[in-house]
């Protein structure tokens, strides 16, 4: 089984980037690793509308693809590309989206809770929001601090009602502005899981 890392937070703080930058580590450390990029860009370029006023047909499309995507790359497969970890920039967040506009929604929160029991993930982080500014997604999310502060809670609640384990990242210190913390904690918690020497792991 390929080695899965979901990151969960809610939109604008740094999380496309965190998960990029921990693909680079891992490949410098001889791990085949792959991100998958969060599906809300992909639901605009199809006329798909998110944020606070999206539709039950764009947060559905999303969910789906989102655990599609997982399901192409998380077995090892006889012909390549194959990868011994995959990043998941997003995951049961996406429902909670969904919730937030629509309320409960039986069947999307089965598909949500079901994809985490059969296809779990080996860890979960949660981003915080740490940022005054909301970072840059090209336009694609909302820039509401009131929108990006009730995501949070959503998820937050979310993840505590379904007893959903997942490891907060701490507040990164001032100077810390690519957020190298947090990268140091996911790849060298990646690296141990995978039983790698400790001389590959960041210092």
């Amino acid at each position: 089984m390929v080695y899965k890392i979901c990151l969960v937070s809610t939109h604008g703080t740094g999380k496309t980037a965190l998960a990029a930058l921990t693909e680079g580590e891992l490949k410098r450390r001889g791990i085949n690793a792959k991100y998958i990029s969060e599906m809300a860009t992909a639901a605009t370029e199809r006329g798909l509308p998110i944020n606070e006023e999206t539709t039950l047909a764009a947060q559905l499309w999303i969910l789906h693809r989102q655990f599609a995507e997982e399901l192409v790359y998380e077995h090892k497969r006889p012909t390549p590309p194959n990868y011994d970890v995959i990043i998941c920039d997003r995951g049961p967040d996406n429902y909670c989206y969904l919730e937030r506009r629509f309320g409960e929604h039986p069947y999307a929160l089965q598909l949500t809770l079901g994809h985490l029991k059969n296809f779990p993930y080996n860890r979960l982080y949660l981003i915080p929001i740490v940022d005054e500014k909301i970072a840059g997604d090209e336009g694609v999310r909302s820039i509401s601090r009131a929108f990006q502060g009730e995501m949070d809670n959503q998820i937050r609640t979310f993840l505590s009602r379904h007893s959903i384990h997942y490891v907060e990242l701490p507040a990164p210190q001032q100077e810390d502005h690519f957020r190298n913390e947090w990268i140091r904690i996911i790849v060298n918690q990646t690296l141990q899981d995978l039983k790698v020497p400790e001389h590959n792991h960041i210092r």
